[in-house]
């Protein structure tokens, strides 16, 4: 056995409820494990708990054992070595200046000698296709560089076991897809075994032999890939976040063994018997009407005379009572278009025109940066609310248990709708924001698109950059892709996805000439 854990019960310092409740779980050597489960059921905790440097503080019992040995008795230059960890967000692992630098930190830091790193680095290097990148600044990286790099980090240890904290949750789909075909390679030609937690469950599912689901600290289902509708109880949430071919099959009845992939659900008899005899529910788009909120016209910005244009030409237009989905991968300057129309940096040429007395609120892809009370409630009251009003949008927003809590404690879904909710207390008549679903689980993005609609009816305008091509689908009456620096097409979302190939949600792939309406 690889890692195990038995009966392990964790609490955070001042909380109400225990992160972790008598969890117990093993992982065998050379598999592929998926950790999944609603935001904040105890997925990151418990991968932390498994890598004994990033232990989180607090109250633990039970036990965690490495290859038979009690964890804490694991030297920590071997746990160091043995164990790799990859977290969410790129930027929180990456501490030099160049790439090639990086991929050597973490050698250097276990005392690898000088030539037998010097022929790691390389051999990582070549194997994860950085040899291009290899004398770049970290900083200029694209986030799924950046994520790729901090992969190859954790690789060049020649880790036994890889940990990985929802690595693809800041990247496109194109750079998720790269990202997880380099781990599964890690799996499959060097037998590393591999515990992902992750909300983006349509390209690792099908590569998993197991699938754990967590509910409130505990394991809700523990079982192989294809059998996950039979673990699961239909009404349980899980089951929305699970692959399109997976819904569709629960959907028409499917029982026993299900299909996982686009491939498989394009194949199986009752999966396209359900897509082709049924419509999917048609929401009501708004059309742009009147004046815009907001006209943005031919945004240029450069970050420095050696770094290429972030904006070229950039125009858009954002209308009250709609929500605008803005697409289009990493660096391809969707963050600095909202930086620009809220106001945080000024464009080299192009204007920004607004409405008198518009408020324009932004909320930024770290939601941390906006917090500075002590507790979710605080953040809310500090904000002007009364505290009966504060405790009633925290319960609108699933909160209320994190009452209490210090919000950079929050887990990264719970982060985001705090953030979200601070920023509605003031009414705003535009909504920037950059993200908004990292982190969160099925039903938060759910709940989430249904809040951006009655905000648009109320009147506002909503402009969402995401990577998120399904929640894109799911809220937006219009979307626009982003490439190299400008606003390449806009369409209302069935002609958008439906015309596109690679940017278009799996349910499209899978009823594509089977049932159009479906995306």
């Amino acid at each position: 056995m690889m890692i195990s854990a038995e009966e392990l019960t964790f609490s955070y310092p001042d909380a109400q409820t225990a992160a972790l409740d008598g969890v117990s779980v093993s992982v065998s050597e050379g598999s592929f494990t998926v950790l999944c489960g609603m935001s904040g059921c105890g997925k990151s905790t418990l991968l932390r708990l498994l890598k004994p440097g990033l232990a989180p503080n607090g109250k633990k019992s039970g036990s965690i054992k490495f290859k038979g040995e009690e964890i804490s008795q694991v030297p920590p230059v071997v746990s160091a070595q043995k164990i790799g960890f990859v977290a969410q967000d790129p930027e929180s692992q990456i501490v030099t200046d160049k790439v090639w630098h990086e991929i050597a930190f973490s050698a250097e830091s276990v005392g690898i000698p000088p030539d037998e790193m010097r022929r790691r680095v390389a051999e990582c290097a070549e194997y994860f296709g950085l040899e291009r990148l290899f004398g770049s600044d970290t900083a200029t990286l694209s986030g799924g560089e950046k994520q790729l790099v901090a992969l190859a980090s954790a690789a060049v240890l020649h880790p036994e076991l890889l940990l990985l904290d929802e690595p693809t949750s800041q990247l496109d789909p194109i750079a998720a897809q790269s990202l997880i075909d380099a781990v599964i390679r890690l799996n499959r030609d060097f037998g590393v075994t591999v515990v992902i937690a992750e909300h983006r469950l349509e390209e690792l599912i099908p590569a998993a032999d197991r699938v754990i689901v967590m509910d409130s600290g505990r394991i809700a289902a523990d079982c192989a890939p294809r059998e996950i509708t039979e673990f699961l109880p239909r009404e349980h949430p899980m089951l929305a976040a699970m692959p399109a071919a997976v819904r569709i099959f629960t959907a028409a009845g499917g029982e026993g063994s299900c299909p996982l992939s686009v491939r498989e659900g394009r194949n199986n008899a009752a999966c396209r018997k359900f897509l082709a005899e049924n419509d999917p529910e048609e929401k009501k788009r708004k059309a742009p009407e009147g004046k815009p909120l907001m006209t943005a016209r031919e945004l240029w910005v450069s970050y420095g005379k050696n770094s290429p244009d972030a904006l070229k030409k950039a125009s858009l237009s954002l209308y009250g009572g709609e929500v605008y989905a803005l697409l289009g991968g990493n660096g391809s300057g969707k963050s600095t278009l909202l930086k620009v129309l809220a106001g945080v940096i000024k464009p080299l040429s192009g204007k920004v025109k607004t409405a008198a007395g518009t408020r324009v609120a932004y909320l930024p892809q770290n939601p941390c940066v906006i917090f500075g009370a002590d507790s979710a409630l605080e953040e809310l009251t500090s904000r002007g609310l009364e505290r009966a009003a504060a405790q009633a949008e925290l319960e609108r927003f699933g909160l209320s248990a994190a009452a209490g809590t210090n919000p950079l404690d929050l887990s990264g879904g719970e982060q985001q709708r705090l953030a979200l909710a601070a920023l509605l207390s003031g009414k705003p008549d535009i909504l920037l924001l950059d993200e908004p679903t990292k982190g969160m689980d099925a039903l938060s993005k759910e709940r989430l698109s249904l809040l951006l609609g009655e905000i648009a009816a109320a009147g506002a305008g909503v402009l969402v950059v995401t990577h998120d091509v399904s929640f894109a689908a799911s809220c937006a009456d219009r979307c626009g892709m982003l490439f190299d620096g400008e606003v390449v097409s806009e369409g209302e979302p069935k002609a958008f996805f439906g015309e596109n190939y690679f940017y278009t949600t799996p349910l499209c792939r899978m009823a594509r000439g089977v049932n159009d309406r479906w995306i």
